[in-house]
């Protein structure tokens, strides 16, 4: 855990820890630091003008990425997490979906660079489907088309939840899903033209749908 510059800029933004069930969503995006020196990173702790402790959260990943860039570290925290972390480390406030610093302090990971990632082992038990949003499916109907949600970029991506809850949780309770095998993640992503997968997301409120969602006439690739 390190300290961070001041979070001046974000009094707009500024959630006391009191409030923080009413104000805050079950799932958000934590800023922590990254691993220095063969040390793991940590939730990163700032000051506020007034030397309070507080730490930087965000609703939505696409939120935390536009404000602080690609390479920013971050974890993905519960709510009840967080606030058992303020309260363990004396954080009195939190800052929700701000911009704090005008240019990113990290720049973004050309994968590139990045050395080839070690064979994992599969894991004993699990859930063979991930569960995917889709345009609405009618009876009979053999060929689904799903929808996909822009990166910051404007690239393509697909969404894929481990559970439909979690699904409902980060898309609404009104958008349609299809289960698709894990098997098979990566040959849908393919063909449904997807510049990459993202797991578990939560989406900003605006890009979710506010109502049933019965046809689209367009081939349109995310979005209302």
């Amino acid at each position: 855990m390190t300290t961070g510059g001041e979070a001046a800029g974000a009094r707009h933004a500024l959630v006391r820890l009191d409030d923080a069930p009413e104000r805050l969503p079950d799932l958000l995006f934590v800023l922590v630091t990254p691993p220095e020196g063969g040390q793991p990173g940590g939730v990163e702790v700032r000051r506020t003008i007034r030397q309070d402790k507080a730490v930087t959260v965000y609703s939505a990943i696409d939120l935390l990425v536009g404000a602080c860039g690609a390479g920013q570290p971050w974890e993905q925290i519960t709510r009840d997490q967080l606030i058992a972390f303020c309260e363990e480390l004396k954080v009195s406030t939190i800052i929700l979906d701000a911009v704090l610093d005008v240019v990113p302090r990290y720049p973004e990971v050309d994968s590139r660079d990045q050395p080839p990632l070690e064979e994992l082992e599969p894991l004993e038990e699990h859930d063979s489907y991930l569960y995917v949003p889709s345009r609405p499916v009618r009876e009979g109907q053999y060929v689904v088309e799903l929808e996909l949600q822009p990166d910051p970029r404007g690239r393509p991506i697909l969404l894929a939840y481990t559970s439909s809850e979690l699904l409902v949780h980060g898309c609404g309770e009104h958008q349609p899903w299809v289960a698709i095998h894990t098997d098979d993640i990566a040959d849908v992503a393919e063909e449904s033209g997807a510049y990459g997968v993202l797991l578990n997301p939560v989406l900003a409120d605006e890009s979710r749908h506010a109502g049933p969602v019965h046809n689209w006439n367009s081939r349109s690739i995310g979005g209302n």
